[in-house]
């Protein structure tokens, strides 16, 4: 069997760019990639071949995050309380590389909250699309460290709760209602000191009543963030 590793292409029914896919047939793989600009993608013999691949080295992932001016970058997050039981989500949203927005909340869906921290993820992405839209932001890039906040979104992954299936709905409306608004996914490596996904990170524990780690107050000083700010 051929693993098929799709590190950049567009989803064949969306129209949105995709990335971080690991697929096992060429005919599904080259709908993804065949005629879109600047696909990357590459067969391999086994699985573990195809995710050191979509990982790269420090060079390529830094030149996957290297922010573009004027387009906002909102690295989201979850969280869960076993405690509550309840979920939660954290945004730090970053324009022209300084945080122009922190937001942060607890969800109340009860289907979400079996979900335990994605249903955060899932709610901080959908939380981030609106804060981009009331703010006429007209590109956004929606940084997340569970690849479903972008595979339930296209609907490449099939949806076995009905939370991810009220996210795939939601996000299929908000695409084609907002056809101006131009709506990418990246997905970054959790807890490896990505300093917005750190304050992402914290934000969401805040929320939910769990000690952030001692980074998430280092970069919130590095970066001249006011705790006030958040929702």
């Amino acid at each position: 069997m051929k693993f098929y590793a799709i590190r950049s292409g567009q989803d064949p029914i969306t129209k949105k760019s995709v990335g971080g896919l690991i697929l096992n047939s060429w005919d599904q793989a080259k709908e993804y990639v065949t005629g879109v600009k600047g696909a990357e993608y590459k067969s391999f013999e086994d699985e573990d071949a195809a995710k050191s691949f979509l990982q790269g080295d420090g060079s390529q992932v830094t030149k996957a995050l290297e922010m573009q001016p004027d387009v906002l970058y909102c690295y989201v997050d979850g969280s869960y309380n076993n405690n509550i039981p309840n979920y939660s989500y954290g945004i730090c949203a970053v324009l022209n590389e300084k945080v122009v927005h922190i937001q942060n909340g607890q969800g109340n869906n009860p289907d979400a909250i079996e979900m335990q921290q994605i249903g955060g993820e899932l709610l901080g992405a959908i939380t981030s699309l609106q804060y981009a839209k009331n703010n006429r932001h007209p590109q956004v890039v929606i940084l997340h460290d569970y690849l479903g906040v972008a595979h339930h979104a296209t609907g490449f992954w099939k949806r076995t709760n009905k939370y991810s299936e009220r996210y795939f709905t939601w996000m299929q409306n908000f695409f084609s209602s907002n056809t101006d608004m131009k709506v990418n996914f990246v997905k970054v490596k959790a807890h490896t000191g990505n300093n917005f996904n750190e304050i992402a990170d914290g934000l969401a524990k805040l929320a939910i009543g769990i000690k952030p780690d001692a980074i998430f107050y280092r970069m919130v000083e590095k970066h001249h963030v006011s705790l006030k700010d958040q929702n």
